[in-house]
């Protein structure tokens, strides 16, 4: 995969769940340019057995990052596609909307 920044990923060290959903919590690093795409330097996401990294990420359906900006604190919920791609399905700002803001969310 690559970032927005042009680096790529290597997740061969990662082990991963066969759940594919799985949330976390990190910062936003930076925002791709046409807001679609995301990268978040994040610890372990729970569910997935993914561990801490800088990561980036497309999102999925009615995600919208117009309101987050380089920094922001932020929970998130993550799937994994059957291209093996992870996109955010849900996201929200820990520092504005409380640490717990993904509880509202998640249905898991």
């Amino acid at each position: 995969m690559e970032m927005s920044n042009g680096e790529t990923m290597d997740h061969s060290g990662h082990v991963m769940s066969d759940e594919g959903i799985g949330h976390g919590a990190g910062i936003i690093k930076s925002l791709g340019t046409e807001g679609d795409f995301v990268t978040i330097e994040h610890g372990p996401i729970e569910g997935m057995g993914m561990d801490a990294m800088t990561m980036g990420f497309n999102t999925m359906g009615e995600v919208d990052l117009s309101a987050f900006a380089e920094g922001d604190a932020v929970a998130f919920m993550v799937k994994k596609g059957r291209d093996n791609s992870y996109r955010i399905t849900s996201i929200c700002n820990t520092a504005a909307d409380g640490a717990d803001c993904l509880d509202n969310i998640m249905d898991h």
